[in-house]
């Protein structure tokens, strides 16, 4: 993992320096591995692609720093848990680092997120969300045996009533959890 992480950072070095556009800051990239030691990771969120525009993307999936508005998506991820878990109040932001992380999984990513999956779940059970397509072709690197995915449509307001709305997702979560996320 040393390697791919070594290889990540060379190549956005690279298009740092190349003025080629990088949403979340150098230091914020693999945040979710300073933040959440594998060992304890218990659920795993694969999203998409970061936020577009400079200072939102923050290394996080999903989540946004708490200077800007929140973003549909999310807008539409704290609905889906505010009707589920009723002690769940919507946050007026989108800074979510309390509840963990995970990463984007653009082409640079692809086979250190499998490597990740690979190394987050060996000893203990983990629950993986693929919500997107995109985030599917990873189930693959899954062990099903001992390991959870829940799948549903992305809930981007274009996709969101396809299927994330109403996957309740978030109770069973806490259902499989051995101390539910409040």
């Amino acid at each position: 993992m040393i390697d791919e992480l070594d290889e990540i950072v060379t190549i956005l070095k690279r298009k740092i320096n190349n003025r080629i556009i990088i949403f979340a800051a150098l230091h914020d990239v693999l945040r979710t591995f300073y933040e959440i030691p594998l060992n304890n990771v218990r659920v795993v969120m694969l999203g998409q692609e970061p936020y577009k525009g400079i200072g939102k993307a923050n290394g996080l999936s999903f989540f946004i720093n708490k200077n800007y508005s929140v973003p549909p998506s999310l807008t539409n991820i704290f609905k889906e848990i505010s009707n589920k878990i009723r002690s769940f109040n919507i946050l007026p932001h989108g800074d979510l680092t309390k509840y963990g992380s995970s990463m984007s999984h653009d082409a640079l990513w692809q086979q250190f997120t499998k490597t990740c999956i690979r190394l987050c779940s060996p000893k203990r059970r983990v629950i993986f969300i693929l919500w997107e397509k995109t985030t599917s072709t990873f189930d693959k690197e899954i062990d099903t045996a001992k390991n959870t995915i829940l799948k549903a449509s992305h809930p981007s307001r274009f996709s969101a009533n396809k299927g994330f709305f109403g996957c309740n997702h978030f109770t069973i979560i806490n259902d499989l959890l051995d101390i539910p996320i409040d």
